[in-house]
């Protein structure tokens, strides 16, 4: 894991790592049992060189709180490694192109990692999973909270913390989404 992380440290297969004071490999342990996956690196993971270290992240440390879950038990990764900039210097969603390019490196991490749940947060990364295990494209309205079983794993997309941010009224499906979360772990034998 540790090569991984400095292969993606040094990473020039797309633009990306042009405008970017730090890529973002990902944290946790090795051994996670659940793996949540978000778009991409935002501002503050940018700077910090950590995934969901800004206001989304602060969202998301909530809800994992809320169910008694901490966050140093998870491993938390991006399906791009490098903060996506558009041209007035704002976040973006990646290109199918930057996808393409970085998305080895998570398929890496899940076999290294081999987590008993993944949770894909927003819709790029739950059509970057969706297409990983062969299933039918469909959009995160469509799909949260919905347990899906891919190989050895559950996957079970979520909204992006970040939605949270400016449309208030999701968070009480993201609350009802982590709730799920906490009964697979209950059914999983996962304290």
């Amino acid at each position: 894991m540790e090569r991984l992380a400095e292969a993606i440290r040094r990473c020039r297969k797309c633009p990306l790592h042009r405008a970017r004071n730090r890529a973002v490999p990902g944290e946790g342990p090795h051994d996670a049992a659940i793996f949540f996956i978000g778009e991409g690196p935002g501002r503050a993971e940018d700077r910090e060189g950590r995934p969901f270290v800004g206001r989304a992240g602060k969202v998301l440390d909530g809800l994992l709180s809320g169910i008694g879950l901490e966050r140093a038990r998870v491993f938390i990764g991006n399906v791009v490694k490098c903060r996506p900039i558009d041209a007035r210097g704002g976040d973006r969603r990646p290109t199918e192109e930057e996808v393409k390019a970085c998305s080895p490196y998570l398929d890496k991490q899940l076999e290294l990692i081999r987590p008993r749940i993944i949770c894909t947060l927003g819709d790029t990364a739950t059509r970057y999973a969706l297409k990983r295990y062969g299933l039918a494209p469909s959009r995160i309205r469509e799909l949260h909270g919905r347990a899906l079983r891919v190989g050895d794993s559950i996957l079970l997309p979520m909204f992006h913390p970040s939605a949270a941010l400016y449309r208030a009224r999701l968070m009480a499906s993201m609350r009802e989404d982590f709730g799920r979360l906490r009964a697979l772990l209950s059914d999983l034998g996962i304290a």
